[in-house]
């Protein structure tokens, strides 16, 4: 169902609201459609990891065009799940928010049933695998810091997530793995990926309850693991299989380029000797 709700007057435009379902998507005039074909996707999202189909309550996606520096420049995006409100930031490529979109819709999928707030980098490693952003696992296969070995602990995980633009796209690569290897702990003791650990975290207090009901570790087991299991994905071999792997390619390319410019350069000689009489070396020369 779909139904214009507010539209500001023509002399002076105003955000207008298009109603999807049960998702009410606010935008200023020229982005109308952007609003209906993005609150349709928030409308038929499909089930998240561990989770299942967002609860039937109300949703509010809202397309800004600026922040006023209320979220950092490198964000696509920001979840209120109190108030289920997604901001979605639109001077990006437009291709890029629907995968924003799921983003930030797994925050509040999440936090719903959660229904209290969790580490930071489950919260956004959760999102990112929600949302199957995989390019952030490509980035660190040529991370070359990375490749030094993981000096980081998931305190300052979260802290690198707030950082600067360079620090967050390696800490949410890195709070993807995280979340990745606890899926996979999961798949491992009955194939249910992420849904016993998220149970586990709506009723025990704390996330080192959660990890000791659902995987008998502790926060400190896990933290230590993971540093060993990112060493192993993204330590030097990785790093440089994946860095071999980008030259090789880039030679290839290279190899093609100079065939197709001695053949051009072949083409180019038989035509201009075509014709052309060589003149003999003993005689005059004009």
């Amino acid at each position: 169902m779909l139904l214009l709700l507010a539209q500001g007057p023509a002399a002076a435009p105003a955000p207008g609201a298009v109603l999807v379902g049960r998702v009410t998507a606010v935008a200023w005039p020229p982005q109308q459609g952007l609003a209906t074909a993005l609150a349709e996707e928030a409308d038929r999202a499909p089930p998240f990891p561990g989770i299942g189909p967002l609860p039937s309550r109300p949703i509010r996606v809202i397309l800004a065009p600026l922040t006023r520096g209320r979220l950092p420049r490198w964000s696509e995006g920001a979840a209120f799940p109190e108030a289920g409100t997604v901001v979605l930031l639109t001077d990006g490529p437009p291709d890029r928010l629907t995968g924003a979109l799921r983003h930030e819709l797994a925050h509040l999928a999440l936090r719903w049933r959660v229904r209290h707030m969790l580490p930071l980098w489950f919260e956004e490693g959760y999102a990112a695998v929600a949302a199957g952003e995989w390019g952030r696992l490509d980035a660190l296969r040529l991370n070359w810091q990375l490749a030094r070995g993981v000096h980081m602990d998931l305190d300052e995980l979260d802290r690198a997530l707030r950082g600067d633009r360079t620090d967050a796209e390696t800490a949410y690569g890195l709070a993807t793995t995280a979340v990745l290897l606890l899926d996979r702990w999961g798949d491992g003791r009955g194939g249910r990926g992420l849904g016993p650990l998220i149970d586990n975290l709506a009723r025990e207090p704390t996330f080192d309850a959660a990890l000791r009901a659902t995987y008998h570790v502790t926060e400190g087991d896990f933290e230590s693991r993971w540093q060993r299991d990112v060493a192993q994905r993204y330590g030097w071999v990785s790093w440089s299989m994946a860095a071999g792997a980008f030259w090789a390619a880039a030679g290839l390319v290279l190899v093609w380029l100079v065939r197709v410019r001695r053949r051009r350069d072949r083409e180019r000689k038989a035509l201009l000797d075509e014709g052309w009489v060589v003149s003999d070396p003993d005689g005059p020369t004009a």
